[in-house]
């Protein structure tokens, strides 16, 4: 009788799930900077009326994003400059 070899796990198995486990956190946190980056692009827009402002930086974090995904050692990292980015024009505006 042959032995089910499904139960076992092979390293080659588990890299596999480590690389998906990997690009999933990698994939959130670039949607969580993107996310992020609009919702404070219709903050500027809802509360200052400039909603030429909230339009460029929607665009630029969506570009933001573009990049994160193309380049792999970015990640979220140029979503996190448009985010800070757009916090800094929201400080500036409100007051």
């Amino acid at each position: 009788m042959a032995e089910a070899h499904h139960d076992t796990m092979t390293a080659h198995d588990f890299s596999d799930h480590k690389n998906t486990y990997e690009g999933f956190l990698r994939f959130s946190a670039i949607g969580m900077a993107w996310t992020l980056g609009i919702v404070v692009a219709l903050a500027i827009g809802g509360t200052s009326g400039r909603w030429g402002i909230c339009s460029i930086i929607a665009i630029l974090s969506t570009i933001a994003t573009v990049f994160g995904m193309a380049v792999k050692s970015w990640s979220w990292k140029p979503g996190a400059l448009v985010l800070i980015l757009g916090l800094l024009i929201l400080l500036l505006l409100s007051h």
